[in-house]
Order: structure tokens, then C-alpha cells, then sequence
């Protein structure tokens, strides 16, 4: 069988992070033997080249379209749903299955993402709210009528909201929720030393206020309070609009470290060694990555109560919180409880391993695609 990747962004020799999740996926599918190809939709005429052994096609709409109509695929394998992508598919008319991995941007209303826009720019909203409303049109009409497809959700949360804000409760049945897959050979878990709790680790995107670095920059200062504060260090590292903006309140902080750069899985993995608790509030999540990456090499995760997060932290695992005072609470009952610290490091690896390792998704999307 012959199987195409279609996703909005993927990996090239300049860009190492546009939606590595999916390269991650197309790497083991050819790894098991999988005849796969990537078309990146982007601009521009067609154009090919390889990145890591994978054969990836890219190009604007014409592109898009004319490559679609002169080549065969058994399936479609589409990574957000974008009325841009999944029309020309519809249009051929030839009844390829559609595999489709429904990650968030594609599936949510816009009243969700509100914390996203800057109030000093509220001019770029009508037009986000009106594109959205007619993506979420499509999708209404594309869950009644297209019959082809298997949607693979990476939580729960995301397949109740897609239905929810496409007004298509109960319209999807043919599905599967597969989380995205956590590498445990590149996260692989060690146990932690007790000294380590005072570690704490933050990496983050600062390109929108969904990442709520601001919570999590505000526990710090709420910690500095603390008679233990010296004691803890924070490694803070991350990229973007807001980073120095919304770090400026720890530039006085000796032990806080500020580390404006994006990093590879090779520098996670070594900075997972050498921390022990991460510090990753968040407003909106369908599953997130990177804390279940930290929570695969045995860091505490101190996280968020909200969205899909909960399906991938419990309490004996790390802290759900609602504000930056319980994130700094957390943080304090780690350093002053090391036992429990060893406990729930051991318990957040076993815990996401049972959910996000290669055998709980990439060998059960393999079974789906063949």
C-alpha cells in the first residue's frame, strides 16, 4: 500500500521544529517497512526534497492540487483538518480512505482561543473569528458527510470539543484515541536523586499566552518569598514575542536562569538528567508533549487543571493547579518532602509510559494504517 502524510508545516534543514510530532510518526512508519510519502502544504510551485530518509513534496494550492490528481495513494493520512487541505482530497471523488489526526488549531471554536489575542491588536480578531466560524462550517458538514474517514484523537478532551464547536455531538463513531508518542529511548527514565527536587525546569514556546508562562513566572516571584528560596534553582528556556516581556520579573533572581533559545531533543534529554521537577502551566492543551516527554525521564510535572491535561497527570503523578499560588505550593511540599518527591518521579514515568509509549501509540496506529 502506498500512503501520503498531508500536514500545513513540516521539517526542512532550516526548520527543525514545524510540527515534529508528525516526522516523528513518518520516521517509525518507515522504520516498519511503510511505503509513505509528506506533502507539506505551504506556497509556492512544487518542490521536493529529503529530510532524515524522509521523501517530502511541497507547494502551494496548485501544487497541491495537480499532485493529488497525478498520483495514486491507497491513503490519506492528514494531520489538521483544514478546509484547504480536505477539499481537493473530497473533490477527486475516489473513495481513498482518509485517516485523519485531529490536533486542535483545525477543531476549536474561536471563544476558546481568546487568550491568545493582545489587546493592543484587537483588529486581527473579526478576521481570526471569521475565518474560524467558516472552518468550523466545514467541519459540521464534513463529519455528516464524508463516510471515509477514521479521526484519531489525541485525548478525550479533543474529540469532545471538535464535536461540541462543530455542532456534531454524538456524529462521530468512527474514531480512535491514540495520544502522541513520547520516545522513551530519547526520554528514557532514570531514577532521581532526592537533591534534584530543588531543580526545576521550564521549557516553553513564548510565542502566545496559551503556554501560561506568566503563571508560571509568577510562582517564582511568589516562592522568592520563601525562606528556602535560595536553595532551589530554576532553568528557564524558551523562545519567542513574549519571552522577554514575560521573564522581565526574574531578571534579579541569582538562581533563575533566562535562556532565550529553542533546543534539541539531545539538549532536552540532558537537561531532563539534570533536573527534577517541571514547572509547565498551561491554558489550553489537547495532550501535551513536552510534559509527558519530562514526565517519561522522571520529572514531577507541576502542571494545570484544565483542558486534556488531567488525562495524562493524576495526583500521585504531579500537581493539577488552577493558579500560580498553588504552582509555588507545589514546588514547596517537593522541597519539603523528598520522599514523596522519589515517589511521584517514579510514578509520572510509569504513568505516561502506560499511555504515550511506542507500544500504546505508534504499533496502534500501524494496526489502523495497514
Amino acid at each position: 500500500m502506498k500512503y501520503i502524510v498531508i500536514v500545513p508545516g513540516y521539517p526542512n534543514e532550516n526548520d527543525h521544529y514545524s510540527n515534529h510530532f508528525v516526522h516523528t510518526r513518518v520516521r517509525l512508519y518507515l522504520e516498519n517497512g511503510l511505503d509513505v510519502v509528506v506533502f507539506n502544504y505551504a506556497t509556492g510551485p512544487l518542490q521536493q526534497y529529503s529530510y532524515e530518509d524522509v521523501t517530502v513534496y511541497t507547494g502551494g494550492r496548485k501544487a497541491y492540487k495537480d499532485f493529488l490528481a497525478h498520483n495514486h495513494f491507497d491513503k490519506y493520512l492528514v494531520h489538521f483538518g483544514f478546509k484547504k487541505i480536505l477539499k481537493p482530497i473530497l473533490k477527486l471523488n475516489n473513495g481513498v480512505p482518509i485517516v485523519m489526526w485531529v490536533h486542535g488549531t483545525e477543531a476549536l471554536g474561536w471563544y476558546r482561543r481568546l487568550f491568545s489575542f493582545d489587546i493592543k491588536r484587537p483588529y486581527k480578531l473579526p478576521a481570526y473569528i471569521f475565518r474560524n466560524t467558516f472552518q468550523m462550517l466545514f467541519m459540521h458538514k464534513f463529519i455528516r458527510q464524508c463516510k471515509q474517514v477514521t479521526y484519531v484523537f489525541v485525548s478525550n478532551w479533543m474529540k469532545d470539543i471538535l464535536e461540541k464547536d462543530s455542532f456534531s455531538v454524538g456524529k462521530i463513531s468512527n474514531y480512535r484515541i491514540i495520544a502522541n508518542v513520547v520516545d522513551e529511548e530519547k526520554f528514557p527514565y532514570k531514577p532521581k536523586n532526592e537533591s534534584l527536587r530543588t531543580k526545576i525546569l521550564s521549557i516553553r514556546p513564548y510565542s502566545s499566552r496559551k503556554y501560561a508562562n506568566d503563571l508560571m513566572v509568577a510562582a517564582i516571584v511568589l516562592l522568592s518569598k520563601e525562606p528556602f528560596f535560595d536553595a532551589l534553582s530554576f532553568s528557564i528556556y524558551g523562545d519567542g514575542r513574549l519571552f522577554d516581556s514575560v521573564t522581565k520579573p526574574l531578571r534579579g533572581f541569582k538562581n533563575v536562569s533566562l535562556n532565550k533559545q529553542f533546543l534539541t531533543h539531545e539538549q532536552i534529554r540532558e537537561l531532563h538528567e539534570q533536573h527534577g521537577v517541571m514547572l509547565i502551566p498551561t491554558r489550553q492543551d489537547a495532550q501535551g508533549v513536552s510534559m509527558c516527554e519530562a514526565m517519561c525521564s522522571g520529572l514531577v510535572p507541576v502542571t494545570s487543571y484544565n483542558t486534556a491535561i488531567p488525562e495524562f497527570v493524576t495526583e500521585n503523578a504531579g500537581y493539577l493547579t488552577t493558579n500560580a499560588q498553588e504552582l509555588a505550593n507545589a514546588i514547596k511540599e517537593l522541597y519539603l518532602n523528598p520522599e514523596l518527591f522519589m515517589k511521584k518521579s517514579k510514578e509520572a514515568s510509569t504513568l505516561i509510559m502506560s499511555k504515550c509509549s511506542k507500544a500504546q501509540t505508534t504499533l496502534r496506529e500501524l494496526e489502523l494504517l495497514k
